[in-house]
């Protein structure tokens, strides 16, 4: 049985592969991944929507910024999947930081692997810097970025567009007149 979850974890966000080896740590909902669990979790192919993967750790202040802000956008767009891979082991503060948060998606934490070969691993132009965040558009690219990051440039290396003061609108505050096509007059 926790093979069959194991499994559906890693169909729900893409990454099942021959010979890639992970582990549910079904307390805290975290998967960990080994270095080829890891390969295909940053394969752009893997990704057929606007994806953001992001790198973090508890210790990690700004990582937080980026992961509330990541969760705001999820939720706001539900064509938009996040996905978060802690760079340490699963321990249960992991889920509790990031249920705080209110983060949504697939959870994932580095493994057995040495952390070194885990880093190259999904990205190898990575030399460990926090917050990393992966962008996938959806249609094969994928750009990384380390640091703190806004929602513009966010939507911008997703390949999303600006978002409209409409779109960005809650209906209730809509004149009753808009000419929104998202919010078309009653």
């Amino acid at each position: 049985m926790k093979a069959i979850h194991i499994l559906f974890a890693l169909l729900l966000c893409g990454a099942a592969a021959p010979g890639a080896a992970v582990a549910a740590d079904a307390p805290s909902g975290f998967t960990s991944v080994d270095a080829a669990a890891a390969r295909q979790l940053v394969a752009p192919a893997a990704h057929r929507a606007p994806t953001i993967l992001a790198l973090w750790s508890a210790e990690c202040v700004h990582c937080k910024k980026n992961l509330a802000l990541f969760a705001a956008m999820a939720k706001a767009d539900p064509g938009l999947r996040l996905v978060t891979l802690a760079v340490e082991p699963a321990e249960p503060q992991l889920a509790a930081i990031l249920d705080r948060f209110g983060v949504p998606g697939a959870r994932f934490a580095y493994g057995d692997d040495a952390p070194e070969r885990l880093a190259f691993a999904i990205d190898p132009d990575w030399r460990g810097e926090l917050p990393r965040t992966l962008f996938f558009d959806g249609r094969g690219g994928v750009k990384a970025v380390s640091g703190v990051v806004d929602e513009a440039r966010t939507r911008a290396l997703l390949g999303l567009g600006a978002l409209t003061a409409c779109a960005a609108a809650r209906p209730e505050t809509l004149p009753p007149t808009s000419a929104c096509p998202q919010h078309p007059t009653q």
